[in-house]
């Protein structure tokens, strides 16, 4: 019995590639601080995340599944080369899409990895080993209101590396 094979059919599809280069000296943000989902309660609360990405939070505030994740920025300087990492004094405001009840992020913290910190603490200073490619890792304190509004909040922090 003769058979005949079944029709063959190509598709084409195109896809995209994207690069981004940066020159030395440069610190480019590879992912955003989130603190995961929040359930408000009738008391105020705050969340920590701190820069290993762990969540603690307390009060009236309980957590709820999601992301939850430290800030990550990318360094590049040169092994051996000081550079000195600053964050903002104060708070920072997040909005909630939508509009209503802001809630304010305070006391960050950040820790340099591929660095020696140099002087007492994290006092911003620091000596990069190796390569001279670093990581900035950010978190900080999330307070929460009692009844804060449900919705998406969003805010933006400056983190300033300075290289000598």
């Amino acid at each position: 019995m003769l058979t005949t094979a079944p029709a063959a059919y190509a598709q084409n599809a195109n896809g995209q590639t994207n690069v981004t280069m940066v020159s030395p000296l440069s610190l480019v943000k590879d992912s955003d601080l989130n603190f995961g989902n929040l359930i408000a309660g009738t008391a105020a609360g705050s969340v920590v995340v701190d820069p290993d990405s762990n969540r603690t939070v307390s009060g009236g505030t309980t957590e709820a599944a999601g992301t939850v994740s430290a800030a990550r920025f990318q360094g590049l300087g040169v092994g051996g080369q000081r550079v000195s990492v600053r964050m903002p004094n104060g708070s920072t405001t997040l909005n909630r899409i939508g509009g209503g009840a802001p809630m304010n992020m305070r006391d960050m913290i950040f820790e340099v990895d591929n660095a020696v910190t140099l002087g007492r603490g994290n006092s911003g200073q620091h000596r990069l080993i190796g390569s001279g490619s670093f990581t900035v890792r950010v978190g900080g304190t999330l307070d929460v209101g009692a009844n804060q509004l449900p919705g998406t909040y969003t805010g933006t922090f400056e983190v300033r590396v300075n290289y000598f």
